[in-house]
């Protein structure tokens, strides 16, 4: 078994594992690259030297996403075997088992609703610039004042919006019109955005915490604003999991037919409040503009309607928590992955 350390980390220096070179040549190779999302030509050089270190022997492609065509790309350019699993139920299950206890999370029905939306935006480069954007559309709608919101115009990993969001014309063609006028429309907010860690140079990561939680508290409408957005792929990460732990509604940009993958594994959405059509529309930017647009008809009512209709939301809310919560939704996700891997073992050439 091949793993990266630490996580998050995908690169040949960040190998870990058993030494595989003592054990029989014909034996299969586990390659956990199950903690972030494949994307061609960035992974290429790391899977190319696994293959060719093991040039003779099957690699087992444990992975986090389904109907990828960046899986399908390298499974076939590296002749290795699928192996799927939804690897974040088991990461969000580690690190936010002890929130059942945070007094600071207060139960539905005793919230008052003071804000509609809260929404948070790290990292803002590369894959992630589609954040930018949503903060711009955010603003056009006069919506900022609406929500809590946090934003690096800054990006800790890729620098100034000015910069990464040019590259968005080559890399997922999106028009120069459009880029042009995210920017002008930034470049008119008052930066940094922040909710909390006003201090700080940067936003921390926080991936494995809930932040912010008393803003939470007070907000209606959770933005999740998930790794993968631009691209044709299921794929989820613990983020999706903050508002089920928090007990709030949300709306989730990520990539089309996402909320459905979600709903796959038992949990429910709020089809009976909110338009969630937004998940079907697989351009992008028009995705990004059907979720202003639900924020922005979350945003048009009051803080008492928007109480009473969270009051109204709790059954879903409870039915989520206590799923995500719960031993057999962790057991069902442990067997699927011990049948995708045995399925991915039998199927290796011996």
């Amino acid at each position: 078994m091949i793993y990266l350390y630490p996580f998050g980390a995908s690169s040949i220096e960040n190998i870990e594992g058993f030494d595989v070179n003592d054990s029989n040549d014909r034996d299969p190779i586990v390659f956990c690259y199950d903690q972030e999302p494949l994307v061609p030509g960035f992974n290429d050089e790391l899977f190319q030297y696994l293959r060719y270190k093991f040039l003779k022997r099957p690699i087992i492609l444990l992975n986090t996403e389904q109907d990828s065509a960046a899986k399908e790309y390298f499974l076939t350019k590296y002749r290795m075997v699928d192996a799927y699993c939804f690897f974040h139920i088991f990461a969000a299950h580690d690190w936010f088992r002890g929130y059942r206890y945070d007094t600071n999370i207060v139960p539905v029905s005793q919230r008052c609703i003071r804000k509609a939306y809260i929404s948070f935006n790290r990292l803002t480069g590369s894959a992630r610039v589609y954040r930018s954007m949503l903060v711009a559309e955010f603003a056009r709608a006069n919506l900022l004042d609406r929500g809590h919101v946090s934003y690096s115009h800054i990006c800790p990993d890729h620098g100034h919006y000015h910069n990464n969001l040019p590259e968005a014309y080559g890399r997922y063609g999106i028009s120069h019109e459009y880029i042009q006028r995210t920017i002008d429309t930034l470049d008119l907010l008052p930066q940094p955005l922040r909710i909390d860690h006003r201090d700080e140079a940067a936003i921390p990561n926080h991936s494995m915490i809930l932040s912010a939680v008393p803003e939470c508290m007070e907000s209606f409408l959770y933005v999740v604003t998930e790794t993968c957005f631009w691209e044709q792929k299921k794929h989820l990460t613990e983020k999706i999991f903050k508002p089920i732990i928090l007990q709030m509604p949300f709306v989730l940009v990520g990539c089309a037919h996402n909320l459905a993958y979600l709903k796959s594994y038992g949990f429910q959405t709020f089809d009976r409040w909110i338009d969630e059509s937004y998940d079907y529309i697989e351009t992008p930017i028009e995705r990004l503009q059907a979720i202003t647009k639900v924020v922005e008809y979350i945003a048009s009512l009051s803080h008492a309607d928007l109480t009473a209709m969270l009051h109204e939301m709790e059954p879903v809310l409870t039915h989520n928590y206590n799923l995500f919560n719960s031993q057999e939704f962790l057991d069902s996700a442990w067997a699927e992955l011990k049948t995708n891997l045995t399925t991915a073992v039998s199927s290796c050439p011996m």
